[in-house]
């Protein structure tokens, strides 16, 4: 599979790590054979940080990312180390606008360990490329799988991303195939 032209823009947001751009990049171009491209920091909304919950709302963000999103990119993958959640949930890993544009990830959560520990660097960096690939599998229309083993499905707990490979199951590769004819992008 392979892209016209187009790529996924990588934008990071307010402190994100170089290392963790580059494995999100890395990660993405791999398993979606698009090019990636890595663009200049921008600041987190203001609008998105919700001082009760000391937390920044996704969907800000989201609105923020399909603004920023390049003429020349088929989607766009935030990349931030602030806290995020969403107003049902308590806190998330990442979050993806069901096949839409944008989606945002956050390394806030993927460096602590049982008991607020830290976790070793190669750990974290793992955990970014793994949940960058689930997130922005949700603009191409996937939703979360029951299969074994298929990163598409559903990251309750930290350990829960630790244990899937980066790989989708057949059925979720074919739903991914389908996406990139109707998008053109095969």
């Amino acid at each position: 599979m392979t892209s016209k032209k187009k790529i996924i823009a990588v934008q990071p947001l307010g402190s994100a790590r170089e290392a963790v751009l580059k494995v999100v990049s890395a990660s993405l171009q791999e398993v979606y054979q698009i090019q990636t491209e890595v663009f200049p920091n921008q600041p987190v909304p203001d609008e998105a940080y919700n001082p009760h919950r000391g937390q920044h709302n996704c969907y800000p963000i989201l609105k923020f990312l399909r603004r920023l999103k390049p003429e020349h990119a088929i989607k766009t993958m935030g990349v931030t180390d602030v806290d995020l959640f969403i107003p049902i949930l308590t806190y998330v890993f990442g979050e993806a606008e069901l096949g839409g544009q944008a989606t945002v990830i956050s390394t806030w959560r993927l460096t602590r360990g049982a008991g607020e520990d830290p976790v070793p660097e190669e750990k974290v960096l793992d955990r970014a490329g793994k949940i960058a690939v689930h997130e922005l599998a949700h603009t191409f229309r996937l939703q979360h799988c029951r299969e074994d083993g298929c990163i598409m499905g559903s990251f309750p707990a930290l350990g829960t991303i630790d244990e899937k490979p980066i790989e989708f199951c057949r059925y979720c590769e074919t739903f991914l195939k389908d996406e990139y004819e109707r998008l053109g992008l095969v």
